[in-house]
């Protein structure tokens, strides 16, 4: 009888460390930054100078699965900036150093592919993105983008080496389209740290 109670006691046990380790990789945060590039007109590696930061936490769905939320700032180039705008006849060149705002609240399913010490990833989902104009000295007030909140869509590719236990470096390369007016495309270039849980 002694026995048998030990051995339940031994067989709870690992099933308990089994279930704490399972779920203890179920979750993880991390936070990166990088650089940004407004692409809508061309794409140039040359132009990816502003800045954005993010963090996000994510949760295990599978083995390979992943869901994850998302929040963010960007500071881009203004729709206009560097550009020749017209106003009751007048032309005019918008400065280049004009930036928008933009903070963002994102959701993505990730498909990763597990390797033992790195994984490599794609991934695609919904946000939200709010604009905060940067607004054009003097008489081109006029050329600054609409404050406004949109909906939009994200997807990209990532790869994270594992350098301690639940500690990785990754980077990750995401392409924004939010739905503002006028449209953008706005590509991330960031690296960061994430732990697992």
């Amino acid at each position: 009888m002694r026995i048998l109670r030990f051995g339940a006691v031994l067989v709870l046990a690992f099933a308990w460390s089994a279930v704490a380790r399972a779920q203890s990789s179920s979750f993880g945060v991390g936070a990166s930054g990088g650089i940004v590039d407004a692409a809508e007109r061309e794409f140039k590696f040359s132009d990816f100078e502003r800045s954005d930061v993010n963090v996000w936490a994510q949760y295990a769905v599978d083995r390979q699965v992943f869901l994850r939320a998302t929040l963010g700032r960007m500071h881009v180039a203004a729709y206009n900036a560097g550009q020749l705008v017209v106003n009751d006849g007048v032309t005019a060149t918008v400065p280049d150093d004009v930036r928008d705002r933009i903070d963002y609240g994102l959701i993505a399913t990730s498909y990763d592919f597990v390797e033992s010490a790195w994984t490599s990833g794609l991934f695609a989902g919904v946000g939200i993105y709010r604009v905060k104009p940067g607004i054009p000295p003097g008489d081109l007030a006029f050329a600054a983008d609409k404050e406004e909140t949109v909906f939009g869509f994200h997807f990209g590719v990532d790869a994270q080496l594992t350098i301690w236990r639940t500690l990785g470096i990754l980077g990750r390369v995401t392409c924004h389209i939010p739905q503002t007016n006028p449209h953008r495309v706005l590509i991330t270039a960031d690296a960061g740290v994430s732990y697992r849980f």
